[in-house]
């Protein structure tokens, strides 16, 4: 429960947009022992409605059309900080949060991962620089944001970024910017996963195995958009280093719970997948194809060389698995680690596939 720093009149969802989670925080003045937890005042746990997910810097054109790309997407959010990195966030409650009193429901549990249960709420980032649109070193960036950021940097004929202002320009034109408000509240992440689902059915029926396409010559290969889920428009991928300790495996525990993340596993690396949505997708078609607002990104991508088809749309594409917060106990299953919790062992892509599904097979045999 929330202490007495808590204003109950805090009510917006903190998940949808940054002027939603934008709050004053309440004085409180209190000795070196006394006074009560960071975490008893915090209004919106941003903690655990706030999931970085990757950083980068702008040095091209091509730099900051992927920043404006990432934009379009429900649920994600940029930051810029004074040092010049900008970084890409998830927006959306852990599954574990209590929505009414923003506590955790697995406080104290087996399930509640180790570096939520170590997290020092004194030295607090999330809450010293998310209850605010903008602080000295950290600014927050929607789509307005950035295009006011876009008027003030320039590019030589090679796309190269030529000239851009210092921190203190960039920081008040940024400020003189409302956060945009929504007309509509983003879409929550899919509740289901009909590939997963039939790679599941695939897996506990007797005999059965993935499906083989025929050998087909280069004039009789369809175009791969045709049929296409549009899984380039709902899908989101950020790398992610495979573990190398039991810490680096718990930060998945904890990313995991957010509803919307999985992570992809392939034996040559390992990324976290986003489940989202792009604002100017209509239908399995792009509403905004051929025009100007288009990210280059997107009007230079090969579909032929597409591997969100591949990975996303097969129930067990060759080399890669993808996995959810269900499928937790048998993704830790596949590591074993020396005294000091170093990785000693982990297993290959497909070996991790074959775990999930013997994990699925006993269920069901059971």
């Amino acid at each position: 429960m929330r202490g007495a720093g808590y204003d109950a009149e805090v009510s917006a969802t903190p998940w949808r947009s940054i002027a939603d989670s934008v709050v004053e925080l309440p004085l409180v003045r209190s000795g070196y022992r006394d006074g009560p937890s960071p975490c008893e005042v915090c209004p919106t746990s941003p903690c655990c409605t706030y999931l970085p997910l990757h950083t980068f810097r702008i040095g091209t054109r091509l730099d900051l059309d992927h920043a404006v790309y990432l934009l379009n997407f429900d649920r994600i959010e940029l930051g810029l900080a004074s040092s010049g990195d900008w970084s890409v966030a998830y927006r959306y409650p852990c599954r574990h949060l209590d929505r009414d009193d923003y506590s955790c429901g697995v406080h104290g549990e087996a399930e509640q991962p180790q570096i939520c249960k170590t997290y020092n709420p004194h030295a607090c980032w999330y809450r010293r620089t998310l209850t605010a649109s903008e602080t000295d070193a950290h600014l927050r960036i929607d789509r307005p944001r950035i295009e006011a950021i876009i008027e003030l940097l320039e590019f030589d004929g090679d796309g190269i970024l030529v000239q851009g202002p210092g921190w203190e320009e960039v920081h008040a034109t940024v400020s003189a910017v409302a956060p945009e408000v929504p007309a509509s509240p983003p879409s929550d992440p899919p509740s289901g996963d009909p590939v997963r689902d039939r790679w599941r059915a695939l897996a506990t029926s007797a005999g059965a195995s993935g499906r083989r396409a025929l050998p087909l010559a280069i004039e009789d290969l369809d175009d791969p958009c045709d049929d296409c889920e549009a899984w380039c428009c709902t899908t989101l991928v950020f790398p992610y280093p495979a573990p190398a300790t039991r810490s680096n495996l718990d930060y998945l525990r904890f990313a995991l719970g957010f509803p919307g993340l999985e992570v992809g596993i392939t034996d040559q690396g390992w990324s976290l997948v986003v489940r989202t949505r792009c604002r100017h997708l209509q239908g399995r078609r792009c509403g905004v194809y051929g025009q100007p607002e288009r990210p280059l990104l997107c009007e230079y991508y090969d579909q032929w060389k597409c591997t969100y088809r591949v990975h996303l749309g097969q129930e067990r594409p060759p080399g890669y698995v993808r996995l959810a917060y269900e499928q937790w106990d048998a993704l830790a299953d596949c590591f074993r680690f020396d005294a000091n919790g170093d990785v000693v062992e982990m297993l290959a892509a497909e070996a991790v596939r074959e775990r999930v599904e013997e994990s699925w097979r006993a269920t069901t045999s059971g």
